[in-house]
C-alpha cells in the first residue's frame, strides 16, 4: 500500500500563490494590491518552508510538517519586508486544506 500523494515544494508554492491571487481582493486593501502588482516582478517573494509552531494554535489541529507547508508571500523592500499573506497548505493531494493569515 502506498502513502499519500504529496505535492512537491514547487507545486505547493504555485498552488498557494494561485489561492492568494484569487482571495487577495477580498482580504487586502486596494493600496496593498496596487503595491503588490506594481512591484511583484522586481521585489516580490514567495517562500515555502516547514510550518511554524504557531499554526497549531491558530487552526486548532496537529500540523505534521511532512504533510503541510507554510508559504509566505510579500515584497522585499530595502528597509523591511512586507508580508501580505502566510499560507498554511496541505501537501496531500487527496486531503486539501488551506488557511491564510492576511496582512492587517
Amino acid at each position: 500500500m502506498s502513502g499519500p500523494r504529496l505535492y512537491s515544494a514547487e507545486e505547493i508554492t504555485h498552488h498557494a500563490y494561485e489561492v492568494f491571487l484569487e482571495l487577495a481582493p477580498e482580504h487586502l486593501s486596494e493600496q496593498d494590491i496596487d503595491d503588490f502588482n506594481a512591484h511583484r516582478e522586481e521585489l516580490g517573494f514567495i517562500e515555502e518552508s516547514e510550518p511554524s509552531e504557531d499554526w497549531q494554535s491558530i487552526v486548532a489541529m496537529e500540523i505534521e510538517p511532512e504533510f503541510y507547508s507554510e508559504v509566505t508571500i510579500g515584497l522585499e523592500l530595502e528597509n523591511e519586508d512586507i508580508v501580505f499573506a502566510r499560507v498554511l497548505i496541505s501537501r496531500d493531494q487527496d486531503a486539501p486544506f488551506c488557511h491564510i493569515i492576511w496582512k492587517e
